[in-house]
């Protein structure tokens, strides 16, 4: 028995965000101090995230908000049998240009984050769309 292709893309997608914390939370260490990651985390005066990481941590709330659309839509098509060839291409978009979006974001670069997240979202909406 084979996984669906969109499966596959929901369980990259579902790897990615579980560990996608990771560099904003060793940027928080490097900018903050350990103590303070093992503390409850109040605000330190005084004190700023590092570029990068704060970079890092917003790709990482974005991607926090996108997600679970990802998801559901996945899952109710997977569930209502509607998996066709356009389902796989816009679900490879989808995660493509979504892991695309969280490393322009870091990295820093404007454009290359907003042509990810436009073609991301416009992927997502195909998938939705493929509901009715």
């Amino acid at each position: 028995m084979t996984i669906p292709f969109e499966y596959s893309m929901l369980t990259l997608m579902t790897l990615f965000y579980l560990f996608a914390w990771l560099p904003a939370s060793i940027g928080k260490v490097r900018s903050y101090g350990k103590g303070w990651a093992a503390s409850n985390r109040e605000p330190i005066k005084d004190k700023e995230l590092l570029p990068w990481a704060g970079r890092t941590d917003r790709a990482y709330n974005n991607l926090k908000e996108y997600y679970p659309g990802f998801a559901v839509v996945i899952i109710l098509l997977g569930t209502t049998g509607r998996f066709d060839e356009s389902t796989s291409i816009a679900a490879a978009i989808y995660v493509l240009m979504r892991l695309g979006h969280f490393a322009f974001y870091s990295l820093g670069s404007v454009y290359g984050r907003a042509i990810c997240y436009l073609t991301s979202m416009v992927a997502n909406v195909f998938l939705l769309i493929k509901l009715f």
